[in-house]
Protein backbone atom coordinates (compact mmCIF):
# COMPACT_ATOMS: atom_id res chain seq x y z
CA UNK A 1 0.00 0.00 0.00
CA UNK A 2 1.44 3.33 -1.06
CA UNK A 3 1.72 6.08 1.53
CA UNK A 4 0.00 9.36 0.80
CA UNK A 5 2.40 12.09 -0.02
CA UNK A 6 2.54 14.64 2.82
CA UNK A 7 2.93 17.62 0.46
CA UNK A 8 -0.79 18.54 0.21
CA UNK A 9 -1.12 18.29 3.97
CA UNK A 10 1.95 20.45 4.48
CA UNK A 11 0.70 23.01 1.97
CA UNK A 12 -2.72 23.10 3.64
CA UNK A 13 -1.09 23.58 7.03
CA UNK A 14 1.03 26.42 5.65
CA UNK A 15 -2.04 28.11 4.19
CA UNK A 16 -3.83 27.86 7.54
CA UNK A 17 -0.79 29.24 9.35
CA UNK A 18 -0.46 32.13 6.88
CA UNK A 19 -4.16 32.96 7.15
CA UNK A 20 -3.95 32.85 10.93
CA UNK A 21 -0.84 35.03 10.93
CA UNK A 22 -2.51 37.49 8.56
CA UNK A 23 -5.64 37.61 10.70
CA UNK A 24 -3.58 38.25 13.82
CA UNK A 25 -1.38 40.81 12.07
CA UNK A 26 -4.18 42.89 10.59
CA UNK A 27 -7.00 42.43 13.11
CA UNK A 28 -5.51 41.18 16.39
CA UNK A 29 -8.74 39.30 17.26
CA UNK A 30 -7.49 38.42 20.74
CA UNK A 31 -7.31 42.11 21.64
CA UNK A 32 -4.69 43.95 23.67
CA UNK A 33 -4.43 44.30 27.44
CA UNK A 34 -7.20 43.68 29.98
CA UNK A 35 -10.20 46.03 30.16
CA UNK A 36 -10.25 47.91 33.50
CA UNK A 37 -13.51 48.32 35.38
CA UNK A 38 -12.82 52.04 35.91
CA UNK A 39 -10.56 54.56 34.17
CA UNK A 40 -11.87 58.08 34.88
CA UNK A 41 -11.96 58.66 38.62
CA UNK A 42 -15.03 59.93 40.43
CA UNK A 43 -13.03 63.02 41.34
CA UNK A 44 -12.21 63.70 37.67
CA UNK A 45 -15.88 63.42 36.67
CA UNK A 46 -17.14 65.44 39.64
CA UNK A 47 -14.84 68.46 39.61
CA UNK A 48 -13.17 70.51 36.88
CA UNK A 49 -9.40 70.86 36.88
CA UNK A 50 -8.02 73.99 38.47
CA UNK A 51 -5.73 74.75 35.52
CA UNK A 52 -6.01 73.56 31.91
CA UNK A 53 -3.71 76.28 30.55
CA UNK A 54 -1.21 73.65 29.34
CA UNK A 55 -3.79 72.36 26.84
CA UNK A 56 -4.52 73.85 23.43
CA UNK A 57 -7.04 72.62 20.87
CA UNK A 58 -5.87 72.60 17.25
CA UNK A 59 -8.67 72.63 14.69
CA UNK A 60 -7.95 71.33 11.19
CA UNK A 61 -4.65 70.54 9.55
CA UNK A 62 -3.40 74.05 8.96
CA UNK A 63 -3.36 74.79 12.69
CA UNK A 64 -2.05 71.36 13.64
CA UNK A 65 0.79 71.16 11.13
CA UNK A 66 1.76 74.80 11.62
CA UNK A 67 2.18 74.03 15.33
CA UNK A 68 3.98 70.75 14.67
CA UNK A 69 6.40 72.15 12.10
CA UNK A 70 7.08 75.23 14.22
CA UNK A 71 7.96 72.98 17.16
CA UNK A 72 10.19 70.75 15.01
CA UNK A 73 11.96 73.78 13.52
CA UNK A 74 12.73 75.07 17.02
CA UNK A 75 13.73 71.69 18.46
CA UNK A 76 17.20 71.46 19.97
CA UNK A 77 17.27 68.13 21.81
CA UNK A 78 14.88 65.39 20.76
CA UNK A 79 11.86 64.69 18.57
CA UNK A 80 9.68 61.59 18.64
CA UNK A 81 7.11 61.02 15.87
CA UNK A 82 4.49 58.27 15.80
CA UNK A 83 2.09 57.98 12.88
CA UNK A 84 -0.16 55.46 11.15
CA UNK A 85 0.04 56.87 7.60
CA UNK A 86 2.81 59.01 6.09
CA UNK A 87 2.44 59.81 2.40
CA UNK A 88 4.92 61.11 -0.15
CA UNK A 89 3.07 64.35 -0.82
CA UNK A 90 3.58 68.01 -0.07
CA UNK A 91 3.11 67.94 3.71
CA UNK A 92 4.77 64.53 3.98
CA UNK A 93 7.92 65.83 2.32
CA UNK A 94 7.78 69.04 4.35
CA UNK A 95 7.81 67.11 7.63
CA UNK A 96 10.71 64.98 6.33
CA UNK A 97 12.68 68.12 5.45
CA UNK A 98 12.06 69.69 8.86
CA UNK A 99 13.10 66.51 10.68
CA UNK A 100 16.30 66.27 8.65
CA UNK A 101 17.12 69.90 9.43
CA UNK A 102 16.50 69.24 13.14
CA UNK A 103 18.80 66.21 13.02
CA UNK A 104 21.51 68.27 11.31
CA UNK A 105 21.24 70.80 14.17
CA UNK A 106 21.97 67.98 16.61
CA UNK A 107 18.47 66.89 17.72
CA UNK A 108 17.95 63.15 18.16
CA UNK A 109 14.95 62.14 16.00
CA UNK A 110 12.96 58.95 16.49
CA UNK A 111 10.25 57.95 14.00
CA UNK A 112 7.86 55.07 14.61
CA UNK A 113 5.62 54.12 11.71
CA UNK A 114 2.85 51.54 11.83
CA UNK A 115 3.19 48.65 9.40
CA UNK A 116 -0.54 48.16 8.72
CA UNK A 117 -0.89 51.86 7.91
CA UNK A 118 1.51 51.35 5.01
CA UNK A 119 -1.37 49.63 3.19
CA UNK A 120 -2.85 53.10 2.66
CA UNK A 121 0.38 54.20 0.95
CA UNK A 122 0.46 51.36 -1.60
CA UNK A 123 -1.07 53.56 -4.30
CA UNK A 124 1.83 55.97 -3.99
CA UNK A 125 4.38 53.16 -3.95
CA UNK A 126 2.89 51.52 -7.04
CA UNK A 127 2.94 54.92 -8.76
CA UNK A 128 6.67 55.11 -8.15
CA UNK A 129 6.65 57.56 -5.25
CA UNK A 130 9.26 56.68 -2.62
CA UNK A 131 8.27 56.14 0.98
CA UNK A 132 9.08 59.30 2.95
CA UNK A 133 10.08 57.08 5.87
CA UNK A 134 11.72 53.89 4.60
CA UNK A 135 13.91 55.10 1.72
CA UNK A 136 17.18 57.03 1.52
CA UNK A 137 15.27 59.84 -0.18
CA UNK A 138 13.24 60.00 3.01
CA UNK A 139 14.42 59.39 6.55
CA UNK A 140 16.00 55.95 6.42
CA UNK A 141 19.74 55.96 7.30
CA UNK A 142 19.83 59.73 7.74
CA UNK A 143 22.29 60.65 10.55
CA UNK A 144 20.69 61.06 14.00
CA UNK A 145 17.31 59.78 12.75
CA UNK A 146 16.21 56.42 14.12
CA UNK A 147 13.42 54.90 12.01
CA UNK A 148 11.65 52.14 13.94
CA UNK A 149 9.34 49.60 12.34
CA UNK A 150 8.13 46.47 14.10
CA UNK A 151 6.58 44.22 11.42
CA UNK A 152 5.28 41.87 14.10
CA UNK A 153 4.04 44.48 16.57
CA UNK A 154 0.48 45.43 17.41
CA UNK A 155 -1.29 47.83 15.07
CA UNK A 156 -0.51 51.32 16.38
CA UNK A 157 -3.17 53.75 15.17
CA UNK A 158 -2.02 56.60 17.44
CA UNK A 159 -0.49 59.81 16.09
CA UNK A 160 1.68 62.19 18.08
CA UNK A 161 4.76 64.39 18.13
CA UNK A 162 6.91 64.79 21.25
CA UNK A 163 9.33 67.72 20.97
CA UNK A 164 12.21 68.51 23.36
CA UNK A 165 10.38 66.65 26.12
CA UNK A 166 8.25 69.72 26.71
CA UNK A 167 5.54 69.59 24.05
CA UNK A 168 3.13 66.90 22.83
CA UNK A 169 0.78 67.17 19.85
CA UNK A 170 -1.67 64.26 19.61
CA UNK A 171 -4.91 63.32 17.94
CA UNK A 172 -6.27 61.83 14.75
CA UNK A 173 -4.24 63.40 11.93
CA UNK A 174 -1.87 61.31 9.86
CA UNK A 175 0.90 62.94 7.81
CA UNK A 176 -0.70 63.46 4.40
CA UNK A 177 -2.20 66.30 2.37
CA UNK A 178 -5.82 65.31 3.01
CA UNK A 179 -5.28 65.83 6.74
CA UNK A 180 -3.40 69.07 6.14
CA UNK A 181 -5.76 70.94 3.83
CA UNK A 182 -8.79 68.87 2.80
CA UNK A 183 -10.46 67.18 5.76
CA UNK A 184 -11.92 68.53 8.99
CA UNK A 185 -10.11 67.21 12.07
CA UNK A 186 -8.85 67.93 15.59
CA UNK A 187 -5.59 67.61 17.54
CA UNK A 188 -4.66 68.48 21.09
CA UNK A 189 -1.43 70.09 22.31
CA UNK A 190 0.18 69.65 25.73
CA UNK A 191 2.71 72.40 26.52
CA UNK A 192 4.27 71.36 29.82
CA UNK A 193 7.52 69.63 30.75
CA UNK A 194 5.89 67.80 33.64
CA UNK A 195 2.96 66.43 31.65
CA UNK A 196 5.13 65.69 28.62
CA UNK A 197 7.32 63.54 30.86
CA UNK A 198 4.15 61.87 32.17
CA UNK A 199 3.00 61.29 28.58
CA UNK A 200 6.34 59.69 27.66
CA UNK A 201 6.26 57.49 30.72
CA UNK A 202 2.71 56.35 30.05
CA UNK A 203 2.84 55.95 26.27
CA UNK A 204 6.45 54.94 25.61
CA UNK A 205 7.28 53.09 28.81
CA UNK A 206 3.93 51.66 29.91
CA UNK A 207 3.82 53.58 33.18
CA UNK A 208 0.77 54.87 35.02
CA UNK A 209 -0.82 58.25 34.50
CA UNK A 210 -0.34 60.51 37.56
CA UNK A 211 -3.45 61.22 39.61
CA UNK A 212 -2.37 64.82 40.18
CA UNK A 213 -2.42 65.68 36.45
CA UNK A 214 -5.13 68.20 35.39
CA UNK A 215 -6.26 65.90 32.56
CA UNK A 216 -6.13 62.17 31.80
CA UNK A 217 -4.29 60.42 28.97
CA UNK A 218 -5.84 57.02 28.28
CA UNK A 219 -4.31 54.32 26.09
CA UNK A 220 -4.96 50.96 24.54
CA UNK A 221 -1.83 48.83 24.82
CA UNK A 222 -0.63 45.48 26.13
CA UNK A 223 -1.03 46.61 29.75
CA UNK A 224 -4.63 47.82 29.50
CA UNK A 225 -7.38 48.64 27.02
CA UNK A 226 -8.73 51.80 28.65
CA UNK A 227 -10.40 53.92 26.01
CA UNK A 228 -13.81 52.31 25.57
CA UNK A 229 -14.30 52.17 29.34
CA UNK A 230 -13.36 55.85 29.67
CA UNK A 231 -15.68 56.92 26.84
CA UNK A 232 -18.61 55.02 28.35
CA UNK A 233 -17.88 56.58 31.75
CA UNK A 234 -17.95 60.02 30.12
CA UNK A 235 -21.20 59.26 28.28
CA UNK A 236 -22.83 57.75 31.37
CA UNK A 237 -21.89 60.82 33.41
CA UNK A 238 -23.50 63.27 30.96
CA UNK A 239 -26.53 64.90 32.57
CA UNK A 240 -27.68 67.51 30.05
CA UNK A 241 -25.79 67.44 26.74
CA UNK A 242 -23.53 65.11 24.79
CA UNK A 243 -21.90 65.88 21.43
CA UNK A 244 -19.93 63.25 19.57
CA UNK A 245 -18.24 64.01 16.26
CA UNK A 246 -16.47 61.02 14.74
CA UNK A 247 -15.50 59.75 11.33
CA UNK A 248 -16.35 56.09 11.90
CA UNK A 249 -18.98 54.88 14.37
CA UNK A 250 -19.90 51.21 14.76
CA UNK A 251 -18.83 50.05 18.25
CA UNK A 252 -21.83 48.35 19.88
CA UNK A 253 -20.94 49.31 23.46
CA UNK A 254 -20.66 53.00 22.57
CA UNK A 255 -23.92 52.88 20.57
CA UNK A 256 -25.63 51.34 23.60
CA UNK A 257 -24.25 54.00 25.96
CA UNK A 258 -25.45 56.76 23.60
CA UNK A 259 -28.93 55.21 23.45
CA UNK A 260 -29.12 55.04 27.24
CA UNK A 261 -28.02 58.67 27.57
CA UNK A 262 -30.74 59.78 25.14
CA UNK A 263 -33.37 57.72 26.97
CA UNK A 264 -32.59 59.39 30.29
CA UNK A 265 -33.16 62.83 28.75
CA UNK A 266 -29.69 63.94 27.67
CA UNK A 267 -29.62 66.05 24.51
CA UNK A 268 -27.40 63.87 22.31
CA UNK A 269 -25.98 65.17 19.02
CA UNK A 270 -24.02 62.80 16.80
CA UNK A 271 -22.07 64.30 13.87
CA UNK A 272 -20.77 61.97 11.15
CA UNK A 273 -19.22 62.81 7.76
CA UNK A 274 -21.54 62.93 4.77
CA UNK A 275 -18.69 61.78 2.50
CA UNK A 276 -16.49 59.43 4.52
CA UNK A 277 -13.41 58.00 2.86
CA UNK A 278 -14.46 54.57 4.14
CA UNK A 279 -16.89 53.00 6.65
CA UNK A 280 -19.88 54.69 4.99
CA UNK A 281 -22.29 51.70 5.07
CA UNK A 282 -21.26 50.88 8.66
CA UNK A 283 -22.04 54.48 9.68
CA UNK A 284 -25.42 54.17 7.95
CA UNK A 285 -26.26 51.02 9.92
CA UNK A 286 -25.39 52.88 13.12
CA UNK A 287 -27.63 55.78 12.05
CA UNK A 288 -30.49 53.35 11.43
CA UNK A 289 -30.01 51.79 14.87
CA UNK A 290 -29.98 55.16 16.59
CA UNK A 291 -32.99 56.47 14.66
CA UNK A 292 -34.94 53.32 15.58
CA UNK A 293 -34.34 54.01 19.27
CA UNK A 294 -34.72 57.80 19.12
CA UNK A 295 -38.50 58.02 19.53
CA UNK A 296 -39.32 60.20 22.53
CA UNK A 297 -35.67 61.06 23.18
CA UNK A 298 -33.47 64.09 22.46
CA UNK A 299 -31.21 62.30 20.02
CA UNK A 300 -30.21 64.12 16.83
CA UNK A 301 -28.03 62.87 13.99
CA UNK A 302 -26.14 65.13 11.59
CA UNK A 303 -24.12 64.79 8.42
CA UNK A 304 -21.13 67.12 8.33
CA UNK A 305 -20.52 68.38 4.76
CA UNK A 306 -17.69 66.47 3.11
CA UNK A 307 -15.20 64.51 5.19
CA UNK A 308 -14.75 65.01 8.92
CA UNK A 309 -12.00 62.79 10.33
CA UNK A 310 -12.76 64.06 13.84
CA UNK A 311 -12.53 61.90 16.97
CA UNK A 312 -13.89 64.22 19.65
CA UNK A 313 -16.66 64.32 22.23
CA UNK A 314 -17.99 66.84 24.75
CA UNK A 315 -20.25 66.07 27.71
CA UNK A 316 -22.25 68.80 29.47
CA UNK A 317 -20.08 71.39 27.73
CA UNK A 318 -17.15 70.77 30.10
CA UNK A 319 -15.80 67.20 29.79
CA UNK A 320 -13.87 66.71 26.56
CA UNK A 321 -12.27 63.82 24.71
CA UNK A 322 -9.76 64.26 21.86
CA UNK A 323 -7.66 61.47 20.43
CA UNK A 324 -6.85 58.92 17.75
CA UNK A 325 -9.42 56.19 18.50
CA UNK A 326 -12.33 55.63 16.14
CA UNK A 327 -15.63 54.40 17.55
CA UNK A 328 -15.13 50.98 15.99
CA UNK A 329 -14.44 47.52 17.42
CA UNK A 330 -10.91 47.63 16.05
CA UNK A 331 -10.00 50.93 17.74
CA UNK A 332 -11.83 50.08 20.94
CA UNK A 333 -10.02 46.86 21.74
CA UNK A 334 -7.40 45.69 19.24
CA UNK A 335 -5.39 48.76 18.07
CA UNK A 336 -3.00 50.85 20.12
CA UNK A 337 -4.65 54.25 20.58
CA UNK A 338 -4.44 57.41 22.69
CA UNK A 339 -7.32 59.63 23.86
CA UNK A 340 -6.98 62.65 26.13
CA UNK A 341 -9.83 63.50 28.53
CA UNK A 342 -10.15 66.91 30.15
CA UNK A 343 -12.72 68.24 32.62
CA UNK A 344 -12.63 72.01 32.68
CA UNK A 345 -14.73 75.06 33.26
CA UNK A 346 -16.86 76.61 30.50
CA UNK A 347 -14.46 79.55 30.26
CA UNK A 348 -11.28 77.45 29.89
CA UNK A 349 -9.79 78.14 26.46
CA UNK A 350 -9.47 74.45 25.51
CA UNK A 351 -13.06 73.66 26.51
CA UNK A 352 -14.50 76.85 25.04
CA UNK A 353 -12.81 76.34 21.68
CA UNK A 354 -14.06 72.76 21.39
CA UNK A 355 -17.58 73.76 22.42
CA UNK A 356 -17.69 76.65 19.94
CA UNK A 357 -16.24 74.58 17.10
CA UNK A 358 -18.66 71.71 17.66
CA UNK A 359 -21.53 74.21 17.62
CA UNK A 360 -20.21 75.56 14.32
CA UNK A 361 -19.90 72.01 12.95
CA UNK A 362 -23.52 71.25 13.86
CA UNK A 363 -24.70 74.53 12.33
CA UNK A 364 -22.95 73.60 9.09
CA UNK A 365 -24.36 70.07 9.07
CA UNK A 366 -27.55 68.51 7.73
CA UNK A 367 -30.02 66.87 10.08
CA UNK A 368 -30.63 63.18 9.28
CA UNK A 369 -34.22 62.13 9.96
CA UNK A 370 -34.84 59.10 7.76
CA UNK A 371 -33.18 55.67 7.94
CA UNK A 372 -31.21 54.32 5.01
CA UNK A 373 -32.68 51.58 2.83
CA UNK A 374 -29.67 49.31 2.60
CA UNK A 375 -29.34 46.53 0.06
CA UNK A 376 -27.98 43.10 0.96
CA UNK A 377 -24.66 44.06 -0.58
CA UNK A 378 -24.51 47.27 1.43
CA UNK A 379 -25.23 45.35 4.62
CA UNK A 380 -22.34 43.02 3.84
CA UNK A 381 -20.10 46.04 3.23
CA UNK A 382 -21.27 47.51 6.54
CA UNK A 383 -20.45 44.30 8.42
CA UNK A 384 -17.01 44.02 6.82
CA UNK A 385 -16.30 47.72 7.29
CA UNK A 386 -17.34 47.60 10.93
CA UNK A 387 -14.54 45.20 11.80
CA UNK A 388 -11.91 46.18 9.24
CA UNK A 389 -11.64 49.85 10.17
Amino acid sequence: MRKRKPLPVILAALVVLLLGAGLQFFFNPLGLGPVPSMVLSREFLARPAEDLSSLTLLVDGRQAFEKSLSAIDAAAQAIHVQTFIWKDDRIGRQVVSSLKAAAERGAAVTVRKDMVGTVFELGDLLAGKPSPVFTKAGLKHFPRIDVQLDPFGDTDHSKYFIVDRGLVILGGMNIADEYHTQWHDYMGCIASEAWTRAFEERVLNGGTWPDEAPFVVTVNDRKATEIQTALIEMIDHAAETLIIEHAYFSADAIIGAVQQAARRGVQVDIVLPSEPDTHGPANQVTINRLLASASGSKLRLFFYPGMSHAKVALADGVIAAVGSANLTPRSMWSSKEIVLFAHGRPEDAFIRKLRDQLAADIAASRLVTEPFALSFGERIKALVGKYVW
